[in-house]
């Protein structure tokens, strides 16, 4: 693993040096290549996921993702107790996925070198903006749309729009217009497959 980390840090300033120049019309490329080293070990993987960047993951094969499925640069997914995401789900930048906490009920303070584990589900077509944290045992419904720095530490219901430390529903989606866009799959990765 260190070795991996080094050898990326070098390839990463050659990168830098000699191809400087080109690195606008390389650039896509470039991160194609990094998310599809972030994805390796991911039990399930579906089709047309695009990892945008380097992607902590821890427990990886536990971790289920499902088609068309976005996930920003430097995310932060712990599938120690599992992790299901839907598909066309949308995760921004730096997102944090939890579903392990340390154990506070053991015999050392604060905590011992046990995991309380807890699953974390986000169902289909959810878009979770830029520097949310999710804890686990959490489940995000379906279509929801999780605000930029946003706490979820409980359960979000379908369609719902929720923002804020407080996790706070501040709307819904129009659940007839998103019925007829699902049923004819008009979802954004599928769309769009190079984006």
């Amino acid at each position: 693993m260190v070795m991996r980390k080094w050898v990326e840090a070098a390839i990463f300033i050659i990168f830098y040096i000699f191809v400087k120049p080109y690195y606008r019309f390389l650039h896509y490329r470039m991160e194609r290549v990094k998310g599809y080293v972030s994805s390796q070990g991911i039990k399930n993987l579906g089709a047309n996921v695009r990892f945008h960047g380097f992607t902590h993951v821890v427990g990886a094969d536990l971790i289920a993702i499902g088609d068309h499925t976005r996930i920003g640069r430097g995310c932060h997914l712990n599938g120690l107790g599992g992790i299901v995401i839907g598909q066309n789900c949308q995760i921004s930048r730096n997102v944090t996925i939890y579903s392990s906490n340390h154990n506070v009920a053991g015999e050392t303070i604060p905590y011992d070198n046990t995991y309380v584990l807890a699953p974390v589900h986000i169902e289909d077509s959810v878009w979770i903006g830029m520097n949310v944290s999710i804890l686990p045992g959490v489940t995000i419904g379906e279509g929801s749309i999780i605000g930029m720095n946003t706490v979820v530490s409980k359960d979000v219901e379908p369609l719902s729009i929720v923002v804020g430390s407080k996790q706070r529903c501040v709307g819904y989606r129009d659940v007839e217009k998103y019925k007829a866009l699902k049923s004819v799959e008009m979802y954004f990765g599928k769309v769009y497959p190079d984006l």
